[in-house]
């Protein structure tokens, strides 16, 4: 560009849609189809570059939604005709490009039906990786409303119940609340009688990319069959590093609550029994419909019924 060899030009294509869920992984979800379109648009003699660009849901802004974006050398035509035939692919699959979820009470009762092995409760509606605040009690709450009986695994941010752990020090038993420390809108908190078994500096590494992540102090509560991993502040919970660095192997529970709406099929999925993505309150619910839009542009997929698409690509060229 700067040596004047080419002379990009933009087009783009809005595609009224929220998208999330597995259709969306690119090596064997629906997306993979226009990554595919999109490497042949690049590989062309015009093509410079071409993509989807699905929105965050959980951003409630005026340009909230999906984008078909091609860029070429000098050809506008050509760009807006990739651009439309790279949305009209997308479109074509949008409809289950959604997560199938489970009620929050049905999940529980499938969880305890499992005879042997791990069940692993998804609550990506908490999932700090995606902006959530990580306080959530919601699944735990169920678990013991049902008097679930397998032992249990979950984090959870809770400062002041951190702080009563380091106050009364390892094996004490304390009386605290968990959850609900920052959402109150949404969590209450729960109260438990509890051992302290573990406390750290929350200082450690991810198992994903060995990053530094830092979750302040950090303690580990045990309340009967219940295992909790007790945050000062949020850290991404796509892997099990925050269970391993808490000396917390997933492995040996009969559920663990995973707060991230993916991870790596190694983590758990690979190995585990059965999971469940459980349909809990959250932030970052991918039950799109509740979580509150009033910012984006209406009519979108799946805030709205009978959404009717015509793609018009909008171009854009440097002068």
């Amino acid at each position: 560009m700067l040596d004047g060899n080419i002379r990009p030009v933009t087009a783009r294509v809005k595609i009224p849609a929220l998208v999330r869920g597995d259709e969306m992984i690119t090596e064997t979800g629906a997306i993979r189809e226009c990554i595919q379109l999109a490497k042949q648009i690049e590989a062309s003699e015009a093509g410079l570059s071409a993509g989807v660009m699905w929105g965050n849901p959980f951003t409630d802004v005026p340009e909230l939604r999906t984008n078909s974006i091609v860029v070429t050398d000098g050809d506008e035509a050509a760009a807006a005709q990739y651009a439309v035939d790279l949305a009209n692919r997308f479109w074509k699959h949008h409809e289950k490009m959604q997560v199938p979820l489970t009620g929050l009470a049905e999940s529980v009762r499938l969880a305890a039906e499992v005879d042997s092995g791990t069940v692993v409760m998804m609550d990506a509606a908490d999932a700090t990786s995606s902006g959530a605040s990580g306080d959530s009690n919601a699944i735990v709450r169920e678990l013991m409303r049902q008097r679930y009986s397998g032992m249990v695994l979950a984090p959870v941010v809770d400062p002041v119940a951190v702080q009563k752990a380091f106050d009364a020090g390892i094996g004490a038993t304390i009386r605290t609340t968990v959850g609900g420390a920052f959402d109150r809108a949404r969590y209450e908190p729960l109260e438990i009688e509890a051992r302290v078994h573990l406390l750290s500096d929350g200082v450690f590494r991810s198992e994903s990319f060995g990053w530094h992540w830092n979750s302040g102090n950090t303690a580990v509560l045990k309340a009967d069959n219940y295992t909790l991993v007790v945050g000062t502040k949020p850290v991404s919970l796509f892997d099990r590093s925050w269970f391993y660095a808490h000396g917390q192997d997933p492995e040996k529970f009969d559920l663990v609550v995973v707060k991230s709406p993916h991870c790596e099929p190694h983590m758990f999925a690979d190995w585990c029994a059965k999971v469940i993505n459980v349909d809990a309150p959250g932030a970052t619910s991918a039950n799109l419909q509740g979580l509150g839009h009033t910012i984006c542009a209406r009519p979108i997929f799946p805030l709205d019924d009978a959404v009717e698409f015509h793609p018009t690509a909008d171009v854009f060229r440097r002068n």
